[in-house]
């Protein structure tokens, strides 16, 4: 599974919008919603694993960039 979040800031507005897509190949993108938020300085990510108590993760790599 491959994750993808898309970020701009809208400055008209004072507001962040995030978007997020998922893929099973890496390739082709089924993209969700935008959320909106107030601005509110740099975000941070966060992974977790939410399928049951004491369930775990692991993650092959985590890439971040400004396009």
């Amino acid at each position: 599974m491959w994750l993808r979040l898309r970020y701009h800031h809208d400055a008209a507005n004072n507001e962040d919008e995030v978007r997020a897509a998922s893929s099973t190949d890496g390739v082709t993108w089924t993209w969700g919603g935008v959320w909106t938020l107030p601005y509110s300085g740099p975000y941070r990510i966060g992974l977790i694993s939410m399928n049951a108590t004491g369930a775990t993760a692991s993650f092959d790599h985590v890439r971040t960039y400004a396009g």
